[in-house]
């Protein structure tokens, strides 16, 4: 299964917000949906699902995107680096953008999801697509998967 070597540290762009990841991922996905292509002026976003109480931010953070209750998008204030989201799973996971990771350079998305809206041409290397997010009775297989399997820092 491999050390995941945590914690691992990393902050946004200016530094005024940092994180910590205390606990092991159990997921990471490319998203290649519209409003991700949109919110990171990218072909799609990145993230490592995390359980919500295995990361800690210190600084201010404020909701972007679309401003819903749910799932909360939190930006930084002051270099508007789209940080992380809340509200997965009904509170139990955290998305982190795996950029804002001190080192960053191992991650690989297990899952493509909204392969539907995918730029022509964009790869992420990720091993299974999804035409839309994956149905929930997937969720725990790839888990497992992602457990036995999923990149891991050198």
């Amino acid at each position: 299964m491999g050390d995941w070597k945590l914690p691992w540290t990393g902050a946004c762009l200016c530094g005024q917000v940092k994180v910590q990841v205390a606990q092991a991922p159990v997921f990471a996905a490319a998203c290649h949906c519209r409003a991700c292509q949109k919110l990171t002026g990218g072909a799609y976003s990145l993230s490592l699902m995390l359980p919500s109480e295995g990361l800690t931010v210190e600084g201010e953070t404020e909701i972007g995107g679309l401003h819903n209750p749910v799932p909360e998008h939190h930006f930084c204030p002051s270099c508007k680096t789209w940080l992380f989201t809340r509200g997965i799973a009904g509170g139990q996971f955290v998305n982190l953008r795996p950029s804002l990771l001190d080192d960053g350079a191992w991650f690989v998305p297990h899952a493509d999801t909204w392969t539907t809206e995918r730029l022509p041409g964009v790869q992420s290397g990720a091993k299974v697509g999804y035409p839309e997010f994956p149905p929930p009775e997937d969720y725990g297989e790839l888990m497992g998967v992602y457990a036995r399997e999923g990149a891991r820092p050198k």
